[in-house]
């Protein structure tokens, strides 16, 4: 039976069947393994780890922890109590289908001028805020034009360029964060040009660290941590570069409870788009599939980031965010209460729990079907979504609905 405790009351010969660390990155060379001493208990502890998953069947029960699908079942709960008490946005102006079109070109604008500037870098040459202000300013108009159309095209990475595609991702959901925010324009532009910058110091990291397909070192972790500390000496030198942008890049990797780096900064010590970038920044990369970690889905990391809420990150912007993106983002894979599943195309911001899905597949008959686009908001429709799926276990692209 999988059960979660704190690393508190973990002990030696227990197994951990999850170290539930919120970095991918981490100093663990797997994610499930044995407790074979108090060092290792330490070792957890020491990289801000305050709760893990343990395999009562392969080491020693604690009989009054809560279990995976007890825990699962009030993270449920809770999203769901989001969705009916969070402040209502207005509709967006322009349909979603009408604005992804724009959307996908300013995504392949954006990132062929982050690549450049990423790339530039390596070589030494310094960044030119020329180049990416303007992009900037086309993310922010689609955003505010309709924020679905964009975000929806966010998990498509290819592995040879991850790196510059989360630091786009992360750029655009930012953006996205700061207008759900009601944070007035000006700022929201130099937010988004932090997200797109905020990795920038990766490109001082030796590339077999950085493309190393598989789980890093301890040392070679610790390596990597200085990508922080690279990107901030250079966004630094960068003539006309804001506090703002500079915040976003030094505080991506704080957490809320003083156990993140660079510098331990805990609580309201990170500023407020720090706080928004920590949480965005682990959104997407849990979302994307790389060389050696499937993507998760978005629902089920929304789960996560609750989780985390109340350690990692300050758990007023981790509902505020959720109010972003949606209970069901678009792109998620649905079961609904008559069987079929079906892709989410369009959020009712007014409305989170009842989005625009269009059916796909029957789950009772096992066969597709011709495509249907319900409006689970509609008065006259009385389907409802009843879970979550993962397109994996179904061999289903949901990208191909959109």
């Amino acid at each position: 039976m999988i059960k979660k405790i704190d690393v508190t009351d973990l002990k030696p010969r227990m197994f951990i069947h999850d170290i539930n660390c919120p970095w991918i990155d981490h100093p663990f060379l797997r994610d499930s393994f044995l407790v074979e001493s108090v060092r290792d208990i330490e070792k957890i502890a020491a990289y801000g780890i305050r709760q893990v998953y343990i395999d009562t069947e392969r080491g020693p029960d604690m009989p009054h922890a809560p279990t995976v699908h007890e825990v699962h079942r009030q993270l449920d709960d809770h999203l769901q109590h989001l969705g009916r008490t969070l402040k209502r946005a207005p509709p967006p102006p322009v349909g979603v289908e009408k604005e992804r079109v724009k959307a996908k070109q300013i995504c392949r604008e954006a990132g062929r001028i982050v690549q450049n500037i990423l790339l530039d870098c390596r070589l030494g040459k310094q960044v030119e805020l020329e180049q990416v202000e303007p992009v900037v300013s086309d993310i922010v108009d689609s955003i505010f034009r309709n924020p679905d159309a964009i975000v929806s095209l966010l998990r498509i990475k290819q592995a040879d360029k991850y790196t510059f595609q989360h630091s786009v991702a992360v750029g655009t959901l930012l953006i996205s964060f700061c207008r759900a925010m009601e944070i007035e324009r000006k700022t929201i532009e130099l937010v988004g040009l932090g997200g797109l910058l905020h990795d920038i110091g990766k490109m001082q990291v030796p590339n077999n660290i950085l493309n190393k397909p598989g789980k890093l070192t301890e040392s070679e972790f610790e390596i990597m941590k200085n990508h922080v500390r690279y990107g901030c000496l250079t966004l630094e030198k960068t003539p006309g570069m804001s506090t703002i942008a500079l915040n976003v890049a030094a505080e991506h990797h704080e957490c809320y409870d003083g156990s993140g780096y660079p510098r331990g900064l805990k609580g309201d010590e990170i500023s407020l788009y720090g706080q928004m970038a920590s949480v965005v920044d682990v959104y997407d990369a849990l979302t994307s599939t790389r060389i050696y970690h499937v993507g998760i889905e978005p629902t089920e990391v929304l789960r996560k980031l609750l989780e985390w809420g109340n350690h990692h990150f300050k758990l007023t912007l981790v509902h505020q965010f959720i109010r972003t993106i949606g209970i069901y983002p678009v792109g998620t894979l649905v079961r609904l209460d008559s069987g079929y599943l079906a892709v989410v195309v369009e959020q009712h911001h007014e409305n989170l729990l009842h989005p625009r899905v269009r059916a796909i597949f029957n789950s009772r008959s096992r066969s597709y079907m011709p495509p249907r686009d319900y409006d689970l908001s509609s008065p006259g429709c009385h389907d409802r979504i009843a879970s979550f799926e993962v397109p994996s276990r179904w061999g289903i692209d949901p990208g191909r609905y959109l």
